[in-house]
């Protein structure tokens, strides 16, 4: 907007298939973004995206809770898909696909690419590059391995996301459009845009039965997926035909990393934003939404601090990409299987909120702040405040919860655990007895 040539590099060709994607909510969080890029833009999500109204825990099939929500469902490169289209409008701007970045020299300001043709081409002096290239990212690494001082910390979600798809047009009576679903810490059932209804199973490596883990079918790795989806997906039993189930081996496991960064502008000329600089997994919701903050908040930084932009960025936004990593690293908490022991007190924690809740206490809990109304009638929390606010929140009630637990001498073993020690107990058996 300021008029600053830009170059976009891109690994990948320009993406065509915005349903090849998953879908994602965009909140308050992520709508307020982009309405300080660009209004247009929110009109246009607007447009292709669907409303979102409530949130329903669905364990087992037993709704334990509903949440009023506010927030527009979108397939996430759909939503890139409207960025992109805005970034291609502009003349200063000039994206180069099929580029993948290979090497950094970071002290002399230099990249190194190979093109489509699969030529090496190097540039050099770059005076300023901005890091959106996710989790994985080889900007992160090379700043880890070449600027003193500069961590980044990755951690593996612990679990894999594994998705079916309905046919397009078939009416559910149990699922309402304008409701998301989240079957316990089992995965996850949601329509997209274009009418066809979408479910994500979580899958545990190694601990889960083959009939998850399996990339092919067989009949009794069908009859188990459609018997477990019964006991855990009922609400979209009846959206799913064989092709689903059979369409279920033939997708790929997703997964991922949780990321900290000891800042966001290592060796100063760079600036290291979204998944890049604090990836996080689906369970928190805020993927997308945090990506489109740091956009914002980088672009103010841009007109405010023209001389030194990255270090007021940094300045501003460090906390918060911090505090987002621990409710990231909580959220994969309640999706991970944990001791006996943690779900209990997990449980009272969250049965004790509810009760404050109710009795005017506290005003509401970090849900409410995130994909909750209160984000758009109350304003949106940043991160750093909403992880203070649930420590503050939460501190005596996991004191209490952590010691009614230990007196009833609950298991603190978590069940992963469990099954790696009776995988390497086989193991050293089958090596004693060859």
């Amino acid at each position: 907007k300021v008029g600053a040539r830009v170059a976009v590099f891109d690994g990948r060709p320009r993406p065509e298939n915005v349903f090849g994607s998953y879908p994602v909510v965009l909140n308050s969080r992520g709508l307020a973004s982009l309405e300080a890029l660009d209004p247009a833009l929110v009109e246009k999500v607007s447009e292709v995206g669907l409303k979102v109204s409530e949130l329903h825990i669905v364990p087992a099939n037993r709704t334990v809770a509903q949440v009023n929500t506010y927030g527009t469902g979108i397939m996430r490169d759909q939503a890139a898909q409207i960025l992109l289209e805005a970034a291609e409008e502009r003349s200063n701007i000039q994206l180069f696909w099929e580029h993948r970045l290979d090497s950094m020299a970071i002290a002399d300001h230099s990249c190194t690419f190979t093109t489509p043709q699969d030529a090496k081409m190097t540039l050099t002096g770059i005076p300023r590059l901005v890091a959106a290239d996710g989790n994985r990212s080889r900007v992160r690494r090379a700043c880890t391995e070449q600027v003193p001082d500069f961590v980044g910390e990755e951690q593996p979600w612990g679990f894999q996301l594994r998705f079916m798809t309905s046919k397009a047009g078939l009416q559910n009576t149990k699922a309402d459009p304008e409701t998301h679903y989240v079957l316990g810490d089992k995965g996850y059932v949601c329509q997209q845009p274009n009418g066809v209804w979408n479910i994500s199973l979580r899958v545990l490596p190694g601990f889960d039965e083959d009939f998850l883990t399996a990339d092919e079918s067989t009949p009794e790795r069908l009859h188990k997926l459609k018997t477990y989806v019964a006991e855990h997906a009922g609400i979209a039993q009846d959206l799913l035909d064989d092709d689903s189930y059979s369409g279920f081996y033939e997708g790929r496991a997703f997964d991922g990393l949780v990321i900290k960064c000891s800042c966001l502008n290592p060796a100063g000329w760079i600036a290291i934003i979204g998944d890049a600089a604090h990836a996080v997994q689906p369970a928190t919701g805020e993927g997308i939404n945090s990506g489109l903050e740091d956009a914002a908040v980088l672009a103010a930084a841009v007109q405010q601090n023209p001389t030194d932009p990255f270090t007021a960025f940094d300045a501003q936004h460090r906390a918060n990409a911090h505090a987002l990593q621990k409710l990231a690293l909580k959220a994969r908490d309640l999706v991970v299987p944990g001791s006996t022991r943690d779900r209990a007190v997990g449980v009272m924690v969250t049965i004790g909120l509810g009760i404050a809740k109710k009795l005017h206490v506290i005003e509401g809990t970090k849900q409410d702040f995130m994909l909750g109304e209160k984000a758009r009638t109350q304003g949106v929390k940043s991160y750093a405040e909403l992880e203070e606010m649930e420590q503050r929140q939460t501190r005596g009630l996991r004191k209490t919860a952590k010691g009614v637990a230990k007196i009833l001498r609950l298991s603190k073993e978590s069940p992963m655990d469990v099954k790696q020690a009776e995988i390497e107990q086989d193991v050293d058996a089958q090596a004693v007895g060859a």
